[in-house]
């Protein structure tokens, strides 16, 4: 019996350190992911603090911040072409698209002409 109960004993002292380890386990986790949220958030602080700085001084930007302020002015100027070739792409499909079903009715008609009523000497 004295094995028994130190079976009992060890398993139950396994058991007791493994639930243990996983609480320790879970409270990191949980505080790893918190930490993960708040950084995010800061993340979203930061994009949200350079735009408005960047709304505020793109004409009159602190000589530090020339090279990022340039760049910002890249990029919309590329955006702004992007979005005008984008345009002119879209037109011009619309455009081919408008002549297409005009095409295709005519070739419809050609290829599938009616077909001719039988001469009125020719009997049916």
């Amino acid at each position: 019996m004295a094995d028994f109960t130190d079976l009992t004993e060890k398993v139950t002292e396994v058991i007791n350190t493994v639930a243990d380890k996983a609480r320790e386990y879970g409270e990191v986790a949980r505080l790893q992911a918190l930490i993960k949220a708040e950084e995010a958030k800061k993340q979203e602080y930061y994009y949200k603090l350079g735009k408005k700085y960047y709304e505020m001084y793109k004409d009159a930007p602190a000589s530090d911040l020339m090279e990022y302020m340039g760049k910002l002015v890249a990029a919309d100027e590329k955006i702004a072409d992007y979005k005008d070739d984008l345009k002119a792409a879209s037109s011009k499909e619309e455009t081919e698209e408008s002549v297409k079903p005009e095409d295709s009715d005519t070739a419809s008609s050609e290829d599938s002409a009616p077909e001719e009523a039988p001469h009125p000497d020719e009997t049916v």
